[in-house]
């Protein structure tokens, strides 16, 4: 089934007068010469989406959006292009450096646009890295390991959690540098908070990302309770098992080396 898109900053853009026109950048994500072959690329952005999201970059709201070129004064007329947002040129450089860490193929063109027109990623809350840890795997095929902080803390003298955590995505990227999917898992994490059951603080730590076999990737993080109730785990390894097959990643968890607090009766 077509997904058939009209953009109304596109529509208004073909009749937007040219003196209210300022300089600004169009990132791109990809384009083709046909409407159709445009279209058919469109499957592929979803775990591109999913990566640049969970890393705290927000896409403009339906973005990207399918533009056809000659509606938008400055880019090459003849073509369908996804449009991931347009941005003031001081910003543009920015936004597209982390575009392309997830979408190499992913660029920049300078266009002219009403300044109401402007639509451009927010980076506000991005945390979203290139890890260090990168497998090559069969028919160049990379597995690319990116990281995004989160944290959380009670406002003013309200009671609740406080933690700090370091996700690392997981992202199985195709030879052409095409996200084919991904899975996060936490990695360095520290807790604490007012809990019933459990441990109310702890803190975890990255033990390894280490390939096991030619498709099999580990990751242990090492947790350590520091205040923990009778019976809770107080430590332990927390392992899993990324198994990469065909387009897709699975993953398995495990516990290992658990330790539980003793409990003292009278």
């Amino acid at each position: 089934m077509r997904v058939w898109l009209v953009t109304s900053f596109a529509l208004a853009l073909a009749w937007a007068p040219a003196g209210r026109a300022e300089e600004a950048t169009a990132l791109i994500w990809k384009g083709a010469k046909t409407r159709a072959e445009a279209e058919a690329l469109l499957p592929a952005w979803k775990p591109i989406g999913q990566v640049l999201s969970s890393g705290g970059i927000a896409v403009p709201e339906g973005g990207p959006t399918l533009v056809e070129s000659n509606t938008l004064p400055g880019l090459k007329p003849g073509f369908w292009v996804w449009v991931v947002g347009i941005c003031p040129r001081e910003d543009g450089g920015a936004v597209l450096e982390h575009l392309k860490s997830v979408a190499p193929d992913a660029y920049a063109r300078d266009v002219k646009v009403p300044k109401e027109k402007l639509a451009c990623p927010g980076l506000e809350a991005a945390t979203l890295k290139v890890d260090s840890h990168r497998f090559k795997l069969d028919g160049g095929r990379v597995l690319q390991v990116f990281t995004y902080e989160e944290s959380e803390a009670p406002e003013d003298d309200m009671p609740g959690d406080t933690f700090t955590r370091t996700h690392y995505r997981f992202a199985l990227m195709s030879k052409a540098g095409q996200v084919l999917h991904s899975v996060a898992v936490v990695g360095e994490e520290d807790f604490s908070g007012d809990v019933r059951n459990g441990p109310a603080a702890y803190r975890c730590t990255v033990a390894s990302i280490r390939r096991a076999k030619k498709d099999t990737v580990v990751f242990t993080r090492h947790c350590q309770a520091g205040i923990a109730e009778c019976g809770s785990v107080v430590s332990g390894d927390e392992v899993t098992t990324l198994t990469l097959s065909g387009d897709s990643i699975e993953s398995k968890e495990a516990r290992r080396n658990e330790v539980r607090e003793e409990c003292v009766t009278d």
